[in-house]
């Protein structure tokens, strides 16, 4: 995407007049402007309202000012960050490919970015169908229409996960190319049979009250269902929630992952502390705001699995908080040295490949060759553990 380009999807971008950056004491904003620019999904889902929530929360206590830019796509949430137009994405794994320089970031314009995590407030997301469609699982998805989402590798990978969890592969389903906010008119208007969305939210909530929901479950597989899932998606586990619109109360097993807040490697370490110290000390007011707003307590980030560097302001509010070990800064610090490893690889390798694999996609892609490269020429990273899960 060129720099053009970039900039341009975002005179469509949804504002919000709130929030705004903070000083460790709540002086002054460190942006250019007085403010700070955050991008994340569109309005009405459950993942904008939880963003709108914390700057309501950030600019009642400091009187600064953040702004909210949306984008429907994995690409339009990262390259604001990326060519630094917005300050923070709350993007989902899109700044993992971003960091790893994979997929649609394999390119002459991208390649690996210095993207760090901030906060990775835990979610659970998967596929859903209408109850009356008769697809109760995985393997009941055979020939029906399936989301292909546009620009949006991360989600897409889950997707395939999801059908590997069933015994099937692309190829078994029919695939519909979609914007990921136009899956559920898609349901609801017949054109679309299975779609993959936040367990909560507005808009999930709204088609539930007039055609109930069901979600296929992802829970208690044999292990070779799961065979792909470090591949595909090395940041999602199986989780349970009682919150699922359609279930509330019943406990549904599918992917739990983050959707994080993320920032570049040079951002003002004090800055990114006290947007963390702002949002924990004032939880209380901030719980109950949104259905997944819980989920950004400090004792509820996740910590693992660890796929990008965090910033050095938020390793400084996790170890005083007590969610940050030896293991996890071993784990950090491997990943800083990858970062370094892709980043001198990178030009040379991209200068000596890219007319050799022509496809965008596929095994025969310049993407697939780098990440072949990684895999042959950089070390596996040392595990982590979460301090919170041996107390």
């Amino acid at each position: 995407m060129s720099t053009f380009g970039r900039r341009a999807f975002l005179k469509g971008s949804a504002l919000l007049g709130v929030g705004g950056l903070l000083s460790a004491c709540g002086g002054p904003a460190q942006g250019a402007d007085g403010q700070m620019v955050w991008v994340t999904f569109n309005a009405g889902t459950g993942t904008y309202n939880d963003v709108a929530a914390i700057a309501n929360i950030i600019t009642a206590e400091s009187g600064t000012r953040v702004r909210l830019m949306t984008g429907d796509t994995g690409i339009a949430r990262v390259a604001p960050l990326i060519s630094r137009v917005a300050d923070y994405a709350r993007a989902g794994d899109e700044t993992y490919y971003a960091f790893e320089g994979d997929d649609e970031y394999a390119s002459e314009t991208w390649g690996p970015q210095p993207v760090r995590g901030v906060w990775n407030p835990p979610g659970n997301y998967g596929v859903f169908t209408l109850q009356r469609s008769g697809i109760e699982t995985v393997a009941d998805l055979r020939g029906k229409r399936y989301p292909r989402l546009i620009a949006s590798t991360s989600i897409n990978c889950k997707l395939e996960a999801i059908l590997n969890f069933g015994g099937l592969t692309p190829d078994d389903v029919e695939l519909v190319d979609i914007a990921y906010s136009e899956q559920i008119g898609a349901v609801k208007a017949g054109h679309l049979d299975a779609a993959y969305n936040n367990v909560v939210g507005a808009t999930i909530e709204e088609l539930n009250t007039t055609d109930p929901i069901h979600w296929l479950p992802l829970g208690g597989g044999a292990p070779e269902q799961y065979a792909t899932w470090e591949d595909l998606a090395p940041m999602v586990t199986p989780g349970t929630t009682l919150d699922a619109v359609g279930h509330k109360g019943e406990p549904i097993t599918n992917l739990q992952y983050s959707i994080p807040l993320s920032t570049l490697s040079d951002r003002p370490a004090d800055e990114v502390y006290s947007v963390l110290r702002s949002m924990h000390d004032n939880f209380d007011t901030l719980r109950g705001m949104t259905p997944d707003i819980k989920n950004f307590a400090t004792d509820r980030t996740l910590v693992v699995p660890m796929v990008i560097p965090f910033h050095d302001g938020a390793i400084r509010f996790l170890r005083e908080e007590g969610r940050w070990n030896d293991s996890l800064q071993r784990r950090h610090d491997a990943l800083l040295d990858r970062e370094q490893a892709m980043a001198q690889a990178w030009p040379g390798f991209w200068r000596d490949n890219h007319r050799a694999y022509p496809d965008r996609q596929g095994p025969n892609s310049l993407a697939a060759a780098w990440r072949a490269w990684k895999k042959d020429n950089l070390p596996a990273l040392p595990p982590a553990d979460d301090p919170s899960a041996a107390a």
